[in-house]
C-alpha cells in the first residue's frame, strides 16, 4: 500500500481513494477479531456481523443480514431481549453473563459474556445497538470444577476423624476442621491465626510454639504433643503432625 504526505503533514494511505478496498479491509479486521461482533438496527435486525459471532451461533453468515435476532436464534432471544431493549433506550450494558442454549441436541449450553452499546446519530437519537460476545464456556467449566473440588475437599476434611488444619510458616492457623471447635469450644474465628493457642495448657504454649517454629523454619516434619482443654474442662493430650505443602503446611491433630 502506497503512502503519501499531504501538504498539511498528514500521512494518508492510498486506500483512501478506494472505498471498496477500505471496506474490505475493515471487514477483514472485523472478521479477525476473537470476539463475536454485530450491529443491530432499531428493529433488532442484523446490519453487519463478523465470522466469530456466526461460529458462536452456529448459523451461516449469509443467513443473518436483514433478519432479526429472534429469527436467527429463537431459543436464546428471550435471554437477550431485556438487555437489547435497554440498549435501544440509550443505556450501555457491559459484560452480562448469559447461558445460551446449545445449537444442536447433545451439545452443552454455551456461557457467553455480552456487552451492549447503543449507537447514536448526530441528533443524539439511538439508531441501533452494537453487541460484543465472548465465549467463556471453558472458563466457567474450570471454575465450576474447581468449586466442586474445593467443596469435596471441605466435605472430606469435615468427615475426617482427626482434626485437619492448615497453618502458615509462622504457625498462624489459616483453616481448621469444625471438629476443633466441637472439641475445644473455640469458634473458627477465635482459633484463626494464633488464637488456637487459647485451648492449650498454659505450660505447653511456649514449648509448643518453640518446637513448631523450629520445624517450620527448618522444613522438617512437625510432630508435637500438648494438652488441650476440652469442652468438659478436662485437659487431654493431643499430638499434631504435619508436612510441607508449598507455602502452607497441612496438619492433623488427634487425642491420645
Amino acid at each position: 500500500t502506497a503512502l503519501s504526505v499531504h501538504g498539511d503533514g498528514w500521512v494518508v494511505s492510498s486506500l483512501e481513494a478506494h472505498p471498496v478496498q477500505r471496506l474490505a479491509q475493515l471487514q477483514a479486521i472485523y472478521d479477525g477479531a476473537p470476539v463475536g461482533l454485530c450491529f443491530l438496527d432499531r428493529n433488532l435486525r442484523y446490519v453487519s456481523l463478523n465470522r466469530r459471532l456466526a461460529e458462536m451461533d452456529g448459523v451461516p453468515m449469509a443467513s443473518y443480514l436483514g433478519k432479526t435476532v429472534k429469527e436467527i436464534i429463537p431459543k436464546a432471544f428471550p435471554r437477550f431481549e431485556p438487555y437489547l431493549l435497554r440498549a435501544l433506550q440509550g443505556k450501555a450494558i457491559p459484560e452480562v453473563e448469559v447461558s445460551v442454549p446449545a445449537n444442536k441436541p447433545g451439545e452443552a449450553d454455551m456461557t457467553a459474556l455480552l456487552s451492549y452499546q447503543p449507537a447514536f446519530d448526530e441528533a443524539g437519537e439511538v439508531i441501533g445497538v452494537s453487541l460484543a460476545a465472548v465465549d467463556i464456556t471453558e472458563r466457567k467449566r474450570t471454575e465450576n470444577a474447581l468449586r466442586e473440588s474445593e467443596d469435596h475437599l471441605r466435605y472430606m476434611v469435615e468427615l475426617n476423624p482427626e482434626i485437619p488444619w492448615v497453618m502458615d510458616s509462622e504457625g498462624n492457623n489459616i483453616d481448621i476442621s469444625s471438629r476443633w471447635t466441637q472439641k475445644t469450644g473455640l469458634t473458627k474465628e477465635q482459633a484463626r491465626n494464633l488464637g488456637w493457642l487459647e485451648a492449650l495448657h498454659p505450660e505447653d504454649v511456649e514449648p509448643t510454639m518453640k518446637t513448631l517454629r523450629a520445624a517450620l523454619h527448618s522444613g522438617k516434619p512437625i510432630d508435637i504433643e500438648y494438652r488441650v482443654r476440652n469442652t468438659d474442662h478436662i485437659w487431654r493430650w493431643m499430638r499434631s503432625r504435619g508436612s510441607d505443602r508449598k507455602s502452607t503446611r497441612l496438619n492433623s491433630s488427634h487425642a491420645n
